[in-house]
């Protein structure tokens, strides 16, 4: 007979349970630390440099957290266009993310909107393009709901014959050989592809309107780039439809037969103007009917000197191209011919529903949109160059700058240099002048403060740094995890493309 457990004393059983959990506690912390610092992390995004894929906003209260696969760059080397995190050279306590545009060695132009890159030892250059499922994600729609509805008569107007656009609805009349474009230009809109509650949360009347009021009425240059998207349901009469991008005194068709014959993709320019240049001159640039009677979802895009035509979600063409002669950055001139419009021309019978249009990024030079500019980056051997795809309000790699004083002891401190300012103005300038004193960060976040006559006469010297180096990136982007209901009235989970 087994002896009863003295009174007081802990029993067997209790104890390899306590043991045991124990262990499963501390192996867990265990591999949560290993997770963390080898394989994948959470990080919460501070500020709008990625809006509005991924957002950081103050003013609608949304801060995204988002996981980061730190081991894929142990693997492989990075790709073009991805969502990366790391460490900036000049503020190191700070982890930010971008999109990787450039890699060691390259040349990278910012041009019209687009980047050109121009290969180690190379010499011509080419367009950066983006893949289909990047393009997916980073474009931004230009018709959004206003009061809970969309009326597309906002959107669009009749340029000649009989048709109409209203609510969520285009409707060309039987015996129509009618044209309908867009009201404006699609221009570089701070707020463009924002949800209709973040627009409206913009346009509050409500404290720090002013800034809110600035964002929200922020309309930049002319977009070239841009995709057009509709349900298409042809009508008894119907004989066919075009979709249509004007850009650059360029004319995108597709031209799209119904029940029968071959559709055409071509372009025509204005004259005066050099037409594109088709990578591939002998491709052949027609595609089928689309059916009678039956809805066809159809999608005409132009970006990154590339036309693709989707059918039902299916690619039934892709033209690149070159394009040679005007360049709405260097000739301000014909501005006026050059703005972007979308244009929808039916021959009969036609509904329109499901209609999308979206725009590009467009990329500014130096983060300034008022105005014809244009740049080339060099990139350092082994670094890379990162742009954020809200690029009129992103500090990256076009505005870096790393300012250095020398002190009368011979100390050297380097640092970020970012909105140089009096003390007080903005808690973000760096350095900030306090009388005769200069307070100033260097790159680890240690806080300096020296007299001005302890420094060089010539300082600060500031120099511009435009690259990451491979040593400082963290990983990947792999997903928006957070906000999610019922803790969020937001659902925020996806993919980072």
């Amino acid at each position: 007979m087994a002896a009863a457990a003295a009174p007081g004393a802990a029993r067997p059983g209790l104890v390899r349970v306590v043991m045991e959990n124990v262990e499963a506690l501390a192996i867990a912390v265990v591999m949560a630390l290993i997770l963390k610092h080898f394989l994948i992390e959470a990080y919460k995004i501070p500020t709008g440099s990625m809006q509005p894929g991924i957002m950081g906003d103050q003013t609608v209260g949304i801060y995204d957290r988002v996981l980061v696969n730190k081991l894929v760059y142990l693997l492989r080397e990075p790709r073009r266009y991805e969502v990366v995190v790391f460490k900036n050279p000049l503020w190191q306590r700070q982890n930010y993310i971008k999109r990787l545009v450039g890699f060691g060695g390259e040349r990278v132009g910012i041009r019209n909107g687009d980047l050109f890159v121009t290969p180690p030892g190379g010499r011509d250059e080419a367009i950066a393009r983006k893949p289909d499922d990047v393009w997916r994600a980073v474009r931004k729609e230009i018709i959004r709901e206003q009061g809970g509805a969309i009326d597309l008569a906002r959107v669009f107007q009749v340029d000649r014959g009989e048709a109409r656009a209203a609510g969520d609805k285009i409707v060309f009349a039987a015996g129509a050989d009618a044209t309908l474009r867009t009201r404006e230009g699609i221009r570089n809109g701070y707020l463009d592809g924002y949800e209709s509650e973040w627009v409206e949360a913009y346009a509050s009347p409500s404290p720090g309107t002013g800034a809110r009021f600035y964002y929200a009425n922020k309309k930049g240059g002319i977009v070239s780039d841009a995709e057009l998207a509709a349900d298409v349901t042809p009508g008894a009469d119907a004989t066919r439809i075009t979709f249509e991008i004007r850009e650059s005194g360029r004319l995108h068709r597709a031209e799209l037969a119904i029940g029968s014959g071959r559709g055409t993709l071509l372009t025509q320019a204005i004259e005066g103007l050099d037409g594109v240049e088709w990578e591939d001159q002998a491709q052949d640039a027609t595609f089928p009917a689309l059916p009678a009677g039956v809805t066809t979802h159809v999608s005409l895009r132009n970006v990154d000197d590339e036309l693709v035509l989707e059918l039902d979600g299916e690619v039934v063409l892709r033209r690149p191209y070159r394009t040679h002669g005007v360049d709405p950055e260097h000739d301000p001139k014909t501005r006026a011919l050059l703005v972007t419009h979308a244009v929808i021309e039916a021959k009969g019978a036609f509904t329109l529903t499901d209609v999308g249009l979206w725009r590009d990024i467009h990329y500014l030079a130096d983060g300034r949109d008022d105005g014809a500019r244009a740049a080339v980056f060099t990139i350092p051997d082994g670094e890379f160059m990162v742009l954020g795809d809200n690029t009129q309000n992103s500090w990256d790699c076009r505005q870096w700058e790393e300012a250095t004083w020398t002190l009368a002891d011979g100390r050297q401190i380097s640092g970020n240099y970012f909105s140089a300012g009096p003390k007080g103005d903005n808690p973000e300038s760096n350095p900030a002048f306090d009388g005769a004193y200069i307070e100033f960060r260097n790159r680890y976040g240690q806080l300096y403060r020296f007299a001005e006559n302890e420094t060089a006469q010539d300082d600060p010297k500031v120099v511009a740094v435009h690259s990451v180096p491979r040593r400082f990136l963290l990983g990947k982007a792999l997903a928006v995890f957070w906000p999610l209901p019922p803790a969020s009235p937001t659902w925020r989970l996806k993919w980072v493309r």
